[in-house]
């Protein structure tokens, strides 16, 4: 009997989550009629969990696959046996059953017709709650009954934990996405049948950004182990700017978990960061003009978000240019790539550095 089917199954494609201060169903909801590519790279290490992280995916390599996911309106005539739903996604032939509210996204069943499977949910998953913010965590078990070939069944269950477990900045080839908020969901699940078991666990982290409907970038592992044997894992990624950005992009607190009422919508205009030599051997410079007097910090980040130190710690700046040096030795820089970190006021400036 085959038993990658429960893969598919619990890889339901996560999309329309998260906005970056606070996930809400007025911004983030799944709305019917929707069609959305997802470009395919080479998978990337997902990076740390915490507040202030820098993730660096400049380099991503794309893998030619555009995969589609299409929402429609639930049809009048519904699969028999499947919960209250109202949305179906379909993608790459299977059809989710999902229930979109004003305070949950919860998957009813799954259909695939060209493998003959159809699953239904006697205790739904719920995928995620609105409204959903940084540091805020749920859980949910789900129970269901499997259908394959019409003859056998399969009895699944186990549980999912969502978790909006980081924010930071997000470096794509194209473009800075400042208070990214990342959500991190990992599902669990035992599916018995005659001829043994399955267990399968899937890791998913999920991007979002201000003004995005769906997550910008979005990376999956998943474990599958048939009884005692060796375990299958898969790794993907999926990057999705391409979007219509439905509002400009405003740069938060450094809180995302928290709306700020004075945050700003960042233009060219605004303070710009020379840096020089880059890359650098002992001492960098780096200069800026403040148009207004304006608080200001600069924090000094290596590739993992690890906080080497400030240069400025939150000073209120006059008018003027402003000039100032950083000294590897003084931050017992190695040779390699770090980040520095320019904040002035609500706008956050991020460069890369190279040391040699």
């Amino acid at each position: 009997m085959k038993t990658t089917f429960f893969t598919s199954v619990l890889m339901f494609m996560s999309i329309g989550l998260f906005a970056q201060t606070s996930l809400t169903y007025t911004n983030n909801g799944l709305i019917a009629g929707d069609s959305n590519a997802f470009r395919e790279i080479q998978f990337s290490d997902p990076g740390n969990a915490g507040s202030n992280q820098i993730w660096d995916f400049s380099q991503i390599q794309y893998t030619g696959k555009i995969p589609i996911s299409t929402l429609q309106t639930a049809p009048v005539q519904k699969t028999d046996g499947v919960g209250d739903y109202n949305l179906s996604l379909i993608d790459n032939g299977n059809d989710y059953f999902m229930n979109s509210s004003v305070s949950q996204l919860e998957e009813w069943g799954y259909e695939n017709k060209e493998l003959k499977l159809t699953l239904k949910y006697s205790d739904p998953v719920v995928k995620m709650k609105y409204p959903f913010s940084f540091g805020e965590q749920f859980s949910d078990h789900f129970i269901g009954v499997a259908f394959y070939n019409e003859t056998n069944t399969i009895d699944f269950f186990g549980d999912c934990i969502v978790a909006a477990d980081a924010y930071g900045t997000l470096i794509l080839p194209d473009q800075v996405i400042e208070n990214a908020l990342r959500v991190k969901s990992v599902k669990k699940g035992l599916q018995i049948n005659m001829c043994g078991t399955t267990t399968v666990n899937i890791v998913k982290y999920m991007w979002y950004a201000t003004g995005y409907r769906y997550p910008v970038l979005s990376i999956s592992i998943v474990e599958t182990r048939y009884n005692e044997g060796t375990p299958q894992i898969t790794k993907t990624a999926f990057i999705y700017t391409e979007q219509l950005n439905e509002q400009p992009v405003i740069l938060a607190s450094n809180n995302p978990g928290k709306t700020d009422g004075q945050a700003k919508q960042v233009e060219n205009s605004e303070v710009t960061v020379n840096l020089s030599p880059n890359p650098f051997s002992t001492n960098l410079t780096y200069d800026y003009f403040l148009t207004e007097q304006l608080p200001v910090s600069i924090e000094l980040y290596d590739l993992s978000g690890k906080q080497y130190g400030w240069l400025i710690n939150n000073q209120t700046l006059a008018v003027g240019l402003h000039r100032g040096e950083l000294n590897a030795s003084d931050f017992g820089l190695m040779p390699g790539t770090y980040f520095i970190r320019f904040t002035f006021d609500k706008q956050i400036v991020i460069r890369k550095i190279v040391k040699l």
